[in-house]
């Protein structure tokens, strides 16, 4: 999801002195220190973020400020705290907080006070792990086969304006059962978009045993129904596409984007260090589909790997017009499995890519990082916030789509940022 705002806000400075160092032992090619300027003034927030921080139990809290200074971002003695690890998705003015563990959605939006405050929540059965919208008026969430099962899917339709669900539906997606776990194979979303009254899901062939194996990772699929769905819903038709793998990694919840235009663009990755078991033998690339289809354009796929040496693509969001950013892990060699989503990883690297041209443009002064998790970016006066964290710290970075540069702002004194929200315009 992206929403350009025309905020005259955020980061009320942005000190290019670090409180600490960029360097990491672990990154050899990271991009040298930005030198001292002074600070960007602007009008202040108020500005949102979702804070992951250290310790033994890493609590996560949301967090709301009139501005970023110069001071480092901290979650102490403020924010509203969050029970275990979650998942947030912006849709319109609205943050959706869903639990991992405690089985809870939270809303969150400005209230009466002119304060973020909790909306509504809902409970369910089984974590939710899939996000879409529709338009910035509706949260689309779905369930996952965790265990392997062959039970339908869950998907859930919530009204952002008031936090309360209003459907609750089973759908079918990829569902091959042998009678044998281990033999057969379930889908596992890795995207939910509208479009055209009709809902695009890329899915993974993960084997039915459970262990999140990837036996038939050769090819990028999507199942596409009839939307609204109805419950009981199939797929009206799966298209598939040989040139590259599976749609998506774990975790994400962008990896099918709609353009401006009305066309679609996917992102596969295939590799050990994200996921995959046994790798694909395909090369990264993005697939489009485009306006008014549903199929892959046949004349159209952006070899990833052929424009960064090798690299693979980790992530990716629309920034409007043709242009996505993106992490791109550089090097995967010898990489554990899962790798990508271990700190000890310092090998992604930020970039904005024009889908339409295929070029990608490396985000200047941006060091190689490590990065699990991001929840959908929100554009804010042509700026993009993001946290990079190296293997000695984290700080906040504003990228700048139309230059492809970024400027190093204040520390994160926590693990990480899980995103930034712009919930007051």
């Amino acid at each position: 999801m992206f929403k350009i705002t025309h905020l005259s806000l955020l980061i009320a400075t942005l000190a290019l002195t670090a409180c600490g160092s960029d360097s990491s032992s672990d990154n050899s090619k990271q991009a040298p220190e930005i030198n001292p300027t002074p600070p960007v003034a602007v009008e202040p927030g108020p500005f949102t973020f979702a804070i992951k921080t250290t310790g033994d139990t890493e609590p996560e809290y949301l967090v709301t400020q009139d501005s970023i200074s110069a001071e480092a971002l901290t979650a102490d003695g403020t924010g509203i705290e969050q029970q275990g690890w979650n998942y947030f998705y912006p849709v319109g003015n609205t943050l959706f907080i869903s639990g991992y563990t405690n089985m809870e959605a939270t809303s969150y939006k400005v209230n009466s006070d002119n304060e973020v405050a909790k909306l509504a929540s809902f409970v369910f059965e089984d974590a939710l792990e899939m996000f879409g919208n529709v338009d910035d008026k509706v949260l689309l969430a779905s369930d996952e086969p965790r265990t392997g099962n062959h039970t339908q899917r869950v998907l859930y339709t919530v009204d952002a304006e008031t936090g309360l669900v209003t459907s609750k539906v089973n759908y079918r997606l990829h569902d091959v059962d042998t009678g044998t776990p281990g033999e057969g194979t379930v889908g596992y979303a890795t995207g939910l978009v509208v479009r055209d009254n009709l809902l695009f899901v890329p899915f993974h062939k993960l084997d039915d045993a459970g262990y999140f194996a990837t036996p038939e990772p050769n090819s990028a699929d999507i199942a596409i129904y009839d939307y609204p769905l109805t419950d009981g819903a199939e797929p009206k038709k799966i298209i598939s596409d040989t040139r590259t793998s599976h749609v998506g990694v774990n975790g994400t919840t962008t990896s099918l984007i709609t353009t401006n235009s009305g066309s679609m663009y996917t992102m596969s990755n295939g590799s050990v260090a994200a996921g995959f078991s046994p790798a694909s033998t395909k090369p990264s690339g993005i697939l489009r589909i485009n306006k008014d289809e549903t199929e892959f354009d046949a004349n159209y796929f952006f070899n990833i790997e052929d424009a960064t040496d090798g690299g693979k693509i980790f992530w990716f969001d629309y920034i409007g017009g043709n242009k996505a950013i993106a992490r791109i892990i550089t090097d995967d060699t010898g990489a554990a499995p899962w790798g990508a989503y271990n700190k000890s990883l310092i090998m992604q690297k930020l970039v904005i890519i024009d889908l339409v041209a295929q070029t990608i443009t490396d985000v200047a002064d941006v060091p190689l990082h490590a990065k699990r998790y991001s929840s959908p970016v929100e554009v804010m006066n042509g700026k993009v916030y993001v946290s990079i964290e190296t293997a000695d710290d984290a700080f906040v970075y504003q990228v700048d789509i139309d230059s492809a540069t970024a400027v190093k702002g204040v520390e994160i004194k926590g693990k990480t940022i899980k995103g930034f929200y712009d919930l007051y315009h």
